[in-house]
């Protein structure tokens, strides 16, 4: 630490206390992160992603019905180019069908998104389902 007397500065030999906590905080911090990097490394299996959809809810608009979803990537690895499907049927028969395509579906994470219907969806049934994938 550096001190003014009469105009000309002066080192002092020993630092101050509050630098060795700073730098025994730092190094633990540092110490911590390259272990759990490594550990991650050691760990870490490669597996496909695992994709599943969650329907959230219908809303009628100007443009159609619009169903909103979910799709969550349970797995370590990214899917990019993710396509899915929906379908509205009646009785068993298809009704109306759409596609939507996500960039991406980062690992252990959600995306939303939702589907534009030109029939409406009440009471009937709606199935949305990943039909495709790409590794990034």
């Amino acid at each position: 630490m550096t001190t003014s007397r009469s105009g000309r500065h002066t080192e002092h030999d020993q630092p101050h206390w509050i630098e060795w906590v700073a730098g025994m905080l730092s190094l633990v911090l540092v110490l911590g992160i390259i272990g759990w990097v490594g550990y991650e490394a050691v760990t870490r299996t490669d597996e496909p992603p695992a994709l599943s959809v969650t329907l959230i809810g219908t809303e009628s608009g100007p443009s159609g019905h619009r169903v909103t979803f979910e799709v969550k990537n349970g797995s370590t690895a990214t899917a990019a180019a993710v396509v899915l499907h929906g379908e509205i049927t009646d009785n068993g028969e298809v009704v109306e069908e759409a596609e939507v395509t996500f960039d991406y579906v980062p690992s252990q994470s959600k995306a939303g998104g939702a589907l534009m219907f030109q029939t409406d969806p009440t009471g009937k049934q709606i199935t949305i389902r990943p039909v495709g994938f790409t590794d990034p």
